[in-house]
């Protein structure tokens, strides 16, 4: 008996099992079939109105504006040193002399005494000389009326190519009237004026005889004679615009001179040489380094750097991928690794226009600019994390990069989700996007449903 007890013990045993593992079978079966059920569901998101800030990050370092090492033009003995580390300098501020440098300055500063003065204008009086020289040459050679009717032609020519349209009818008929003077006025150059200054006489070999010949002007005459009369007309320029620099004083002389007559070519190389001797700030700034002192030779090499500390600027680094995002007059925010709550507002100036490879990466090369009133104490050589505003709209309709499909290049739609999840494709005019959201322009209103599911369509 008690062996069949525990038979139907068994059982019964047997079926509560079976049941349970039934009914967890279905709670299963159940639960996939809703959860199968749900996800069949179209999956959306409201038009929203939001700020969207599309940015690109790097790093870089803070450089000063400018910075240039100086040296020496000549090699020589430095007799003078004004300046050291730290110290601040104005633009043209002389900073070391070399020994030469005492005759270099007063052969300069000789042009600019009355002596030089007087100098100066003698030799636009010899150029004037010179000028009137050529021309009264080629006059013998053309004839005063020929001249005067050249010149008159050039100067109504010149009237006409500078004409409104109004007056060149006008000035046509002056061009034509001189035209005319110059072919009468050479029909007397042959016919009486060579006659009577370029008739020569000799004696025939064979028959003793006296004859008499008219031997014109070469062309090679005329054309000699005409340019003696430009270049000394150069040459009267070149005087004058010395003569300007001289009486205007020494700070009229600081710059290469590009128009080099023999007067200009005078003041040059009194310049040179008076530059070769001496360092002169080129800029406001400070010294940052010096390798110079006092009775030491030296050659070309540079002995002192001066840089803006004023004026810093950032060069930061970029990744390829986000050179569209950069553009010159982009705000820039800069992290400072020793201030790193206080960011600092700055512009790109400019994008080098090729990559560079850092730490085996092509990058992109920016400059921007740092203000002036950050109040934070700042050096060049400072790290610094930056991040550039590509674009940013404010208050603007937004919605989930997934909701939007591509009709064709430049063009785009959403689905608009209705009563009974109905789907309404709507074309969209779209502005900024970045990885997550996209502006939409057009097309949508703020509180409408979109989807942002895969939509399969006919």
């Amino acid at each position: 008996m008690k062996f069949f007890k525990k038979r139907n013990n068994l059982i019964l045993v047997s079926v509560v099992v079976l049941s349970i593992l039934g009914g967890v079978w279905y709670s299963f079966q159940r639960s996939t079939t809703d959860v199968s059920a749900e996800t069949t569901e179209i999956q959306t998101a409201k038009v929203r109105t939001g700020d969207l800030i599309v940015t690109a990050s790097g790093a870089g370092t803070v450089l000063p504006a400018a910075e240039v090492e100086l040296a020496f033009r000549s090699p020589g003995v430095i007799t003078e040193l004004n300046v050291a580390v730290g110290d601040k300098v104005s633009n043209q501020q002389v900073m070391a002399r070399l020994e030469e440098n005492i005759q270099a300055e007063a052969d300069f500063m000789a042009l600019f005494t009355p002596l030089g003065i007087a100098q100066a204008e003698t030799a636009v009086a010899e150029a004037q000389i010179a000028v009137d020289d050529a021309t009264d040459a080629l006059i013998t050679l053309v004839s005063p009326d020929v001249y005067y009717y050249e010149n008159k032609l050039a100067e109504a020519q010149a009237a006409l190519d500078n004409a409104t349209d109004d007056a060149k009818a006008d000035a046509q008929r002056i061009v034509t009237t001189n035209e005319l003077n110059l072919k009468a006025a050479q029909s007397r150059y042959v016919s009486e004026y060579l006659p009577t200054y370029f008739t020569y006489s000799y004696i025939d070999e064979e028959t003793g005889e006296l004859l008499t010949t008219v031997v014109p002007p070469s062309e090679a005459d005329l054309a000699s004679a005409r340019t003696n009369i430009e270049y000394a007309k150069l040459n009267l320029q070149d005087a004058q615009a010395a003569l300007e620099i001289v009486k205007a004083g020494p700070d009229a002389l600081t710059a290469p001179l590009t128009a080099l007559g023999p007067q200009m070519e005078k003041l040059e190389k009194a310049r040179l040489a008076l530059a070769s001797t001496r360092i002169v700030a080129p800029f406001d700034g400070t010294v940052t380094s010096q390798s110079a002192i006092l009775s030491q030779s030296v050659g070309t090499s540079p002995v002192m750097t001066i840089a803006t500390t004023e004026q810093l600027m950032v060069r930061f680094y970029l990744d390829e991928t986000d050179l569209d995002k950069v553009n010159s007059g982009n705000r820039v925010t800069f992290t400072f690794d020793a201030y790193p709550d206080q960011p600092v507002d700055g512009e790109v100036v400019t994008v080098e226009p090729s990559l560079q490879i850092v730490d085996g990466t092509p990058v992109v090369v920016v400059w921007a600019t740092l203000p002036n009133d950050s109040g934070l104490k700042l050096m060049a050589g400072m790290t610094v994390d930056a991040e550039v505003t590509a674009g940013e709209s404010l208050k603007t309709l937004i919605v989930p990069v997934q909701a939007l499909r591509e009709l064709s290049p430049g063009s785009y739609a959403v689905f608009l989700v209705g009563a009974n999840d109905k789907l309404t494709m709507t074309p969209v005019t779209i502005g900024l996007r970045d990885y997550a959201n996209v502006e939409i322009l057009s097309g949508v209103n703020a509180g409408d449903v979109v989807s942002t599911g895969t939509i399969e369509t006919e």
